[in-house]
């Protein structure tokens, strides 16, 4: 039984193995059209105004012989259209006139390609070519030729493609006449010697999707308000131009524009709120133009734009937090503008954001470790910003970020190990910031990382005292000492007040040491101030600094190794507290106030700013007792 269904199984595959041959066999094979494929009409007039090209282009001439033209070379027939493309780079020649005698209606020529002879072809552009009624492509690239562009091509009204790039001997105007052009869906004209302005009366060009004029000289004036009327454009490029005023406001009518470039131009004024009404609108380059104000809030309703190219512009204010909108923004360029302002913390939720670039702006603050959920960040350039603070650890969840640019900055501390962990990092730009310590371990250990700072930061040259740890400079000591002495005659009173007030951030300590003796008949009254100011030390740390500990003195006082004492005459300071000693110098008595008093013959003098002075007391306790006597 089982080998009766193996055998039917094996059958039934054979069978359909030679149905499938047989219907393959039978399937029509796809050919080339020939010239039999047209009409008499259509082979005749076609025939005559591919024999023009043939004689205004000798080498091409020579090989199309015969009537059988769509054999020749450079010559693709799929009836009813033929086409003309590929023509070799080592020909030469022009554009010919067309004939006279031709029907045109039955000529079948609708797409002309000359992008391959490049040099070759030279001349001008025809006015005779406003015949060919068929035609709906040219196509001329790094061409020769020069001239203008003839106002009569207006009547070929079923051309839907139109490309002259870097054929830069044109010069001339932008004809108006071609408003008439109503199939026109394609115009892209580059790298000319154009003049005049832009038409308003394309603007009846309403198929058409694509206009570039891309350096294409001298065209001046203004983009014309009434191009509002295009409602099938899409892509729109007028770039390094000489065209000024402002954006007209008008456009916020095209509704279908997904693309605006209008670089390295004079453009000036504002960016249109009104814009925010364009919900097509993806992709807006405005590098390098005069470009001003500020960032408009409103453009938050822009949910489709990726790509805003804003370098090179007079923009200021602050980067709207309300940006964050933007949900499908992926390149961000402001560099070289004036912006200012903090960097919202808020951007942290664009979560298509590829490529930011605020390098030589004005923007200050911190770098938010917020931008942490930037998993989609490639490229973030700071350079040349006053941004300051530290490098955020968090930063390492980047996970997609590849070059962080944040040389001359003013950014200070260590560099965090953390950023190792950061997958695809292949570029870190330090140079020119305040950070301390060493290039860590597992940076030098990553594959593929470059990072650029200053050499005292790596390897051997990067020494132990550099890391980031707390110092303090103290500067030279300005003692200012007034003496007065006053003597009375009875009741004998002495008082001698000395006053110590030291300064020393974070601590300020204020010691007052009053001593009275009564000794008939003479009353001197000598009163010492001294003052001692040190202006705050210089201090580099990376973290807080430690809460200040005040130790209780004990029978055995001992030195602190990091406070100097300022009480003269002391040897041990109490504790970390620099104006009150624990135990005094020979020749010195620790008094209740912490301070050290000298004895003297005759007297004794409450020291507590240096000996010079406890002279100086001393001799006027003396003096007035020997006038008493």
């Amino acid at each position: 039984m089982a080998q009766c269904v193996r055998r039917l199984v094996l059958a039934a595959t054979l069978a359909a193995a030679v149905a499938l041959l047989l219907c393959t066999s039978s399937a029509p094979v796809a050919r080339a059209a020939g010239t039999g494929d047209f009409t008499a009409a259509q082979r005749t007039h076609t025939l005559a105004v591919l024999q023009a090209f043939g004689r205004a282009i000798p080498e091409l001439g020579e090989k199309w012989t015969g009537n059988d033209f769509c054999s020749w070379e450079a010559v693709l027939c799929n009836a009813p259209d033929v086409s003309v493309s590929g023509i070799s780079p080592t020909y030469a020649g022009t554009l010919p006139e067309m004939p006279v005698g031709v029907d045109y209606r039955h000529v079948m020529i609708k797409q002309l390609d000359f992008s391959k002879m490049g040099l070759g072809l030279s001349g001008t552009l025809p006015d005779s070519w406003s015949k060919l009624e068929g035609l709906t492509s040219l196509t001329l690239s790094d061409c020769g030729m020069g001239g203008t562009l003839p106002a009569s091509w207006s009547s070929m009204t079923r051309l839907t493609e139109l490309r002259i790039e870097r054929c830069g001997f044109f010069s001339g105007t932008l004809p108006p006449e071609w408003s008439s052009m109503k199939s026109i869906q394609f115009v892209d004209l580059r790298v000319m010697k154009l003049s005049g302005t832009l038409p308003p009366q394309w603007s009846s060009m309403t198929s058409l999707d694509t206009l570039s004029l891309r350096d294409v000289g001298e065209i001046t004036g203004t983009l014309p308000p009434e191009w509002k009327s295009m409602k099938s454009i899409l892509y729109l490029y007028v770039t390094k131009s000489r065209i000024s005023g402002s954006l007209p406001v008008e456009w916020s009518e095209m509704t279908t524009v997904r693309e605006f470039s209008f670089r390295e131009s004079p453009l000036a004024g504002p960016l249109p709120p009104q814009w925010s009404s364009i919900k097509t609108l993806r992709r807006v380059y405005l590098a390098n133009t005069d470009i001003s104000g500020t960032l408009p809030s409103s453009w938050t309703a822009l949910t489709r734009v990726d790509h805003l190219h804003l370098e090179g512009t007079k923009l200021s204010g602050t980067l709207p937090p309300e940006w964050i909108s933007m949900s499908s923004l992926a390149q961000l360029f402001l560099s070289r503008s004036l912006v200012q302002g903090t960097l919202p913390p808020q951007w942290s939720a664009m979560k298509k954001l590829t490529q930011l670039l605020l390098d030589d702006t004005l923007l200050s603050g911190t770098l938010p470790a917020e931008w942490s959920a930037l998993q989609s960040l490639v490229t973030l350039q700071l350079s040349g910003s006053k941004v300051s603070g530290t490098l955020p650890p968090q930063w390492s969840g980047m996970s997609k970020a590849q070059s962080l640019q944040l040389q001359d900055c003013d950014l200070s501390g260590s560099l965090p190990s953390s950023w190792s962990a950061i997958p695809m990092l292949a570029s870190v730009s330090l140079k020119g910031n305040k950070f301390c310590g060493c290039v860590p371990d597992s940076w030098d250990q990553k594959a593929g990382l470059v990072v650029d700072i200053e050499d005292k930061h790596k390897g051997s040259d990067c020494l132990a005292g550099k890391d980031c740890t707390t110092t303090t400079t103290k500067p030279p000591t300005t003692t200012t000492t007034t003496t007065t002495t006053t003597t009375t005659k009875p009741p004998t009173t002495t008082t001698t007040t000395t006053t110590t007030t030291t300064t020393k951030p974070p601590t300020t300590t204020t010691t007052t040491t009053t001593t009275t003796t009564t000794k008939p008949p003479t009353t001197p009254t000598t009163t010492t101030t001294t003052t001692t100011t040190k202006p705050p030390a210089a201090t580099t740390t990376e973290a807080p600094a430690e809460p200040t500990t005040t130790a209780t003195p004990t029978n055995t006082p001992t030195p602190a190794p990091e406070t100097e004492c300022e009480v003269d005459g002391c040897e041990v300071c109490e504790g970390d507290f620099a104006a009150r000693c624990a135990r005094c110098r020979e020749d010195y008595f620790l008094t209740d106030e912490k301070t050290c008093l000298v004895y003297c013959d005759g007297g004794v003098a409450a020291v507590s700013s240096g000996v010079a002075a406890a002279a100086v007391v001393c001799v006027a306790v003396l003096f007035s007792v020997g006038l008493a006597a």
